[in-house]
């Protein structure tokens, strides 16, 4: 099946289709499962009210570009880090912290940032490799950093709580981000980046603050919502779509064309998505009709007393997934067959769910994937083998939180249980 799904790749199927032919022609050969039932599973794969915040928090990240969101979040970023050695790349680092907290997906967090702040970085005299490294690294904090859709997609076909999950993100997003402004002051070092961008004064952090507070509710009253129990992740997700509009309309940039455009962006990221997801179900439902699931858990079976073996086994063919497809479809296809393994055994589900989270940004900075690779190295006009020098670094760093997220889930987890609790 995996062969199936390989060759239609290689022959420019896309990725959806690919993944519901070759459900479809395995299921028809194989098992005797009418048709209308497939239609069911099409349709079940995305009648889930969860699903419903994907659209609306990518709503939310594209009214963050067409009102004006974005310079007043960098510029806030700016007059906090922008006075220490390396300072313009670790605002990128922070600005990403912020645009992961409103768009969700590092796609989307790689192409706001980056169109911003690599010309930036480029015009101070950074290197264009290591700029679209820090970018492309910053951008898989949309991943870790709720609201993010990766999450969302995980908490469906989990039924762990969303709203768990989004808690878990965040002291584990902002400690990736720290690991990453670490890598940008000691490159900053040896690459001799003495400037500063932007010495430090009250003034400016008292001016940048106040014309950012618009932007800063967004991320606010996603969290918050969430925090105090005033709304669910899907309700936040609506409630962050209206605050962006009215930061846009207080800001005086966003019109009536962008939020037309900011529309039209959304659908068309949110029917990409769901067409996966929902081709991904059908898959899915083959495994279990045709027990290829049951056949491929049962050599994992006996590392069943062993919960750190079982972690490193699964995130191994986790990351080789990685190399092959789509975050999405690692999640939506691969995942599920590791469910009830976790379950039957002594595995935290919110440590698995947070391990799969940590591969999922790896494999967003990995090759041939790669999409944060992919958007940052064509907006600095240089070859990914130039970035992935500098990238490597950040990717040590995700690949740390992910041995300490196996070893030590009770160190890494602590400060979100007591968020949930």
């Amino acid at each position: 099946m995996l062969i199936s799904i390989l060759v239609l790749l290689a022959l420019g199927v896309p990725i959806a289709f690919a993944l519901g032919l070759t459900a479809l022609g395995f299921l028809v050969y194989f098992a005797d499962i009418p048709m209308g039932l497939l239609l069911q599973q099409l349709y079940l794969g995305t009648n889930s009210f969860p699903l419903l915040a994907i659209p609306l928090f990518m709503l939310a990240g594209s009214l963050m570009n067409y009102g004006g969101i974005s310079k007043r979040l960098i510029n806030f970023a700016l007059s906090v880090i922008g006075m220490v050695r390396g300072g313009l790349a670790m605002v990128n680092v922070v600005a990403s912290v912020f645009f992961g907290a409103i768009t969700g997906t590092a796609a989307g967090a790689s192409a706001a940032v980056g169109q911003i702040m690599i010309p930036a970085m480029k015009e101070k005299g950074y290197s264009p490799s290591f700029s679209a490294a820090v970018t492309s690294a910053g951008s898989s904090l949309g991943i870790v950093i709720p609201p993010s859709v990766p999450m969302i997609l995980y908490g469906s076909i989990s039924g762990l709580s969303v709203a768990s999950l989004f808690l878990a993100g965040v002291p584990i997003g902002i400690t990736i981000a720290i690991g990453y402004m670490i890598v940008v002051y000691i490159i900053s070092l040896k690459k001799n980046y003495t400037f500063t961008e932007q010495p430090f004064t009250f003034k400016f952090f008292i001016k940048s603050f106040v014309v950012a507070i618009p932007a800063l509710l967004v991320p606010v009253a996603i969290l918050g919502g969430i925090m105090t129990g005033f709304a669910t992740p899907t309700e936040s997700a609506a409630i962050a779509v209206l605050v962006g509009i009215i930061a846009g309309i207080i800001y005086k940039e966003l019109t009536w064309k962008g939020f037309i455009s900011a529309l039209n962006e959304s659908v068309i990221n949110t029917a990409l998505v769901m067409f996966i997801v929902a081709t991904a179900k059908i898959l899915g439902y083959s495994f279990s009709a045709l027990g290829i699931g049951q056949m491929m858990l049962e050599p994992l079976m006996t590392f069943g007393d062993s919960p750190v073996k079982l972690m490193l086994i699964a995130s191994l063919i986790l990351f080789i997934g990685g190399f092959i497809f789509d975050g999405t479809v690692m999640v939506l296809v691969i995942v599920p067959l590791f469910l009830p393994l976790v379950q039957a055994t002594a595995i935290d589900p919110l440590q698995f769910a947070m391990v799969v989270i940590i591969v999922w940004a790896i494999g967003q900075q990995t090759p041939p994937v790669a999409s944060g690779l992919y958007i940052t190295t064509a907006i600095a006009k240089v070859s990914m083998l130039q970035v992935s020098r500098y990238n490597v670094w950040f990717i040590l760093v995700l690949f740390v939180s992910l041995m300490g997220m196996i070893f030590i889930p009770d160190i890494m987890l602590y400060v979100p249980r007591l968020l949930i609790s």
